[in-house]
């Protein structure tokens, strides 16, 4: 049984989105990063299914069992920010974010968690005052399509009594 596997989603955006910027991307909710620059992320729903019944295949389980599986293609999105304490590299940094979304970063989330990006969205100034400090945000929604995958196990009928 997997279902949607965000653990796995997480990291393979936060390594790989990491690894091209070469700047440290984090959860919203861990604790904010003592040196800029940074990005945040964090899941911002909703997370929608698509409105059919999921397609279910027969996988060989066993003589006493059979499993049913059943796959179906949800969407995600997420937030994420570029974060410093300079304008200019804050947008530099949101820039090639949303580059790596939409095109460097491709087979890595195709082959690393079984993600396509269905839309990597506008970049928005989200700029906060923080403790009389200006922090420059630079926010991108990007939403994905995934596999979510559901196994169920099923018994075989060993014994039928005709009547």
């Amino acid at each position: 049984m997997s279902m949607i596997d965000l653990e796995l989603i997480q990291t393979v955006i936060a390594d790989g989105l990491s690894a091209h910027l070469g700047i440290p991307v984090v959860q919203v909710d861990e604790v904010r990063q003592s040196q800029y620059p940074y990005i945040t992320y964090s899941y911002s729903g909703p997370i929608k299914y698509p409105g059919s019944t999921p397609a279910m295949t027969l996988v060989a389980a066993g003589t006493e069992e059979v499993m049913e599986r059943y796959t179906e293609q949800p969407t995600c999105r997420i937030s994420l920010n570029s974060c410093s304490n300079q304008q200019l590299e804050s947008w530099t940094n949101a820039i090639r974010m949303h580059d790596w979304f939409r095109i460097v970063g491709h087979d890595v989330l195709k082959q690393g968690a079984d993600l396509v990006v269905v839309n990597a969205g506008k970049l928005k100034n989200r700029d906060t005052v923080i403790e009389g400090v200006w922090e420059r945000r630079s926010q991108l929604y990007v939403t994905f399509r995934t596999a979510s995958v559901v196994d169920m196990n099923q018994g075989t009928i060993q014994t039928v009594n005709w009547k």
